[in-house]
């Protein structure tokens, strides 16, 4: 769950995302947080061993000490990447955008500011606000968990079903599709559909293949990835020239 804060300057914005991380915690989820600022530097000290890396064209460049890491990256980074880079590296439950006004992320409204597109709430209390990212942490979960068909076997669509089953209304296993091996197909990024018959003809097949070769170990995760078509073709050309 990717959630924004914003509002003026001294609207509480810190103050509401510290009880809410604190909560959420507690609560057994993990978290990560990201400041979004217009004025904060985050350049480093001239002079320093790591401002002489990033000098010499390093990017990214990473302090890393006893008690931590720090990343410094050139220029502006949009959010969706620092977004994706969290999830990839920490897989956290919840990233906390404090300061996003704007971008495709559900957001909070803080203070007598307008409210921007994609708010869902103003001025909410820590036990509100915790009780809705924990609701769609949930939702987001049992989506997760569905095909993505949207074959309304059950009688709801996909996104209705994990909202049913994140309000205990329904079950996992109410889903008549719902994929029997673990099996996850991506392409560019988004995941495909697949149901019952898809999980377990890939799983077999794949597997099937793995077995001859050396290095396979049954039982363990499995990971294939293919190339665009247009790489290889460019690699082709190379060598021929």
């Amino acid at each position: 769950m990717i959630l924004g804060i914003y509002g003026y300057q001294d609207s509480g914005k810190t103050t509401i995302v510290e009880g809410l991380v604190a909560s959420l915690v507690k609560g057994g989820l993990k978290v990560a947080s990201v400041k979004h600022s217009a004025r904060a530097d985050v350049a480093d000290e001239e002079g320093k061993d790591t401002w002489r890396h990033s000098r010499a064209g390093s990017d990214p460049v990473v302090l890393m000490t006893s008690e931590g890491a720090v990343v410094r990256m050139r220029g502006e980074v949009p959010v969706e990447k620092i977004v994706g880079m969290l999830m990839d590296t920490f897989s956290p439950d919840v990233v906390i955008i404090e300061g996003l006004k704007d971008g495709p992320y559900p957001k909070v409204a803080l203070g007598d500011i307008k409210a921007k597109d994609g708010t869902v709430l103003s001025n909410p209390t820590v036990t509100e606000l915790t009780h809705y990212v924990t609701k769609e942490v949930l939702f987001e979960r049992a989506l997760g968990s569905l095909p993505g068909l949207d074959c309304h076997k059950c009688g709801l669509d996909c996104r209705s079903m994990a909202r049913a089953i994140a309000e205990g209304r329904r079950k996992p296993e109410d889903c008549k599709e719902l994929p029997s091996r673990g099996v996850m197909i991506t392409v560019g990024g988004k995941r495909i559909a697949t149901g019952t018959f898809v999980s377990e003809i890939v799983d077999d097949t794949v597997r099937g293949m793995l077995s001859s070769l050396k290095g396979y170990e049954p039982g363990k995760d499995v990971e294939i990835r293919l190339r665009p078509e247009g790489r290889k073709a460019k690699a082709r050309k190379s060598k021929r020239v």
